[in-house]
């Protein structure tokens, strides 16, 4: 590894984030619940593909479309640091691995920290507002993919912080890439709030105090099981304004469409399936013990679709915009 990557501060995969609390805790719950049926179901990505259009294509070939696209998209060769910022269960840096790069993931999820490590990937348990100064400059690319929609909750949209929030993270990642590298790029895939944007005091009721199936339900249930606030179109542009500049944008909403009816349709045939059943509901008894509620929810959400509601049709509420980023030259960085 060149550079000063290796300076970074270890932590143990039992570590969990101090900050993990409210919605922040749901979305440690909700990585925590699917990685007990996910895997189950052979999925180990947990964002979208790239079908080029192909619906016959496969949902790993998609995957792996997806994953080459974002490395392409930051220039990451043999010998380029690349830090991936919610790095799920590590298909992105074992693919970076792969073309001879230095790759380091940061998750909240436990589980999926140590599926990493089992799997020779370096994996850190950290939320990435906790990154210090030891990898400052360490990188030269940083990748978000499908993280981002957990960073704002629906408090903080109405306390007014989402702004805020975005602007500190294109800060932290200009801190992160290092002046000379000549990449200096971030790619980041994040749903966007479309054609319904939903009152965020709305996303703190009960999703039963909704008429069932309606934009309002679906938004509730989404909130209550995966936790975040989606950032409007044009939100993100503007808070990276001071540090980067939009180089590309690509709607892959369809993409996501057609990734999320896959994972329904893998999910409910494995819940019903005589050898997946069983590790399913084994695997699940734990956690459905320690967190009944947030359990109860994430298994309706599977059998409500409203996952996959957010992309269905042609007036889809969301919309996926997978973005690249370049720095923008100094004094802007700093």
């Amino acid at each position: 590894m060149r550079g000063t990557t290796h300076r970074a501060p270890s932590h143990s995969p039992e570590r969990t984030s101090a900050r993990s609390a409210g919605g922040e805790r749901t979305v440690v719950d909700c990585y925590d619940f699917y990685d007990r049926i996910f895997p189950e179901c052979g999925l180990f990505d947990l964002t979208d593909g790239i079908y080029n259009g192909d619906e016959t294509l496969s949902h790993e070939r998609a995957q792996d479309n997806q994953i080459n696209w974002l490395l392409d998209q930051v220039g990451c060769v043999e010998g380029s640091r690349v830090l991936d910022i919610g790095c799920g269960y590590g298909t992105l840096l074992a693919a970076a691995r792969g073309r001879g790069a230095a790759a380091v993931g940061i998750t909240l999820s436990v589980p999926q920290a140590r599926h990493c490590l089992e799997n020779g990937l370096d994996a850190r348990v950290m939320d990435y507002r906790e990154i210090d100064d030891a990898w400052h400059a360490s990188f030269d690319a940083i990748i978000a993919n499908g993280s981002i929609e957990h960073f704002v909750q629906p408090i903080d949209a109405i306390e007014g912080r989402a702004n805020a929030i975005y602007r500190r993270l294109f800060k932290i990642c200009s801190q992160l890439l290092d002046p000379e590298s000549s990449s200096g790029r971030v790619a980041t895939t994040v749903i966007h709030f479309h054609r319904h944007h939903p009152d965020p005091h709305d996303l703190l009721r009960n999703p039963l105090t909704f008429v069932p199936f309606s934009n309002r339900f679906h938004s509730a249930m989404l909130e209550r099981c995966m936790g975040g606030f989606y950032p409007d179109e044009g939100q993100l542009e503007r808070c990276a304004t001071p540090y980067f500049q939009l180089v590309t944008e690509v709607d892959g909403t369809e993409d996501y469409r057609l990734t999320s009816e896959e994972w329904l349709d893998r999910t409910r045939r494995c819940f019903v399936g005589k050898e997946t059943a069983p590790r399913i509901f084994t695997r699940l008894l734990p956690f459905t013990v320690k967190r009944p509620a947030q359990s109860l929810s994430n298994l309706a959400m599977l059998f409500t679709a409203s996952w996959q509601w957010q992309f269905r049709g042609p007036s889809a509420p969301t919309r996926l915009l997978r973005h690249v980023w370049e720095r923008r030259p100094s004094p802007y960085t700093h």
